[in-house]
């Protein structure tokens, strides 16, 4: 499990916002440079580079989660003993179990709600865009499911 796990965010996630953010890092420079060298802007550049930085948005906030670099306070989760900590990390992953769910579900309910709905410039369907919400919720899920089995493996030795 922990090796899929690894090739899931390690390999592929990761993959996928390097490409996303050199899309975005591009689209950007072209809207830069044609504002300013040439008459007339392009004007899907902006669409495309704000569908892009949802994007990363989303997929690097799932790396995050998986990596443990999300922002936590643990001024208070460090006073007490460690299997009191342990219970309050369990908790934690079973929110954000509870989240990555919802995200999935709503995300879908969104999605299909969207398909017939285009972009004003690129002319894509809007649920192109939002379909980043299900996906940002099963990498949650899994991130989530993952670092519950490692802390039961650890436990145990």
């Amino acid at each position: 499990m922990e090796r899929v796990i690894y090739i899931v965010f390690d390999k592929i996630l990761s993959f996928f916002i390097k490409v996303i953010g050199t899309i975005l890092s591009l689209t950007i420079i072209l809207q830069i440079f044609s504002r300013i060298i040439m008459i007339h802007p392009f004007t899907w550049t902006e669409e495309l580079s704000r569908f892009s930085f949802i994007w990363f948005c989303f997929l690097g906030s799932a790396y995050a989660l998986h990596k443990k670099l999300h922002m936590g306070i643990d001024y208070f989760y460090r006073q007490y003993r460690p299997e009191k900590q342990r219970k309050i990390e369990l908790f934690v992953q079973l929110i954000i179990l509870l989240f990555g769910t919802l995200l999935v579900y709503y995300g879908i309910v969104l999605v299909q709600l969207t398909s017939i709905q285009l972009s004003t410039i690129l002319r894509i369907p809007m649920s192109y865009m939002f379909s980043i919400l299900p996906i940002t919720g099963v990498f949650f899920c899994l991130a989530s499911v993952n670092q519950i089995l490692s802390s039961r493996k650890q436990r145990r030795g």
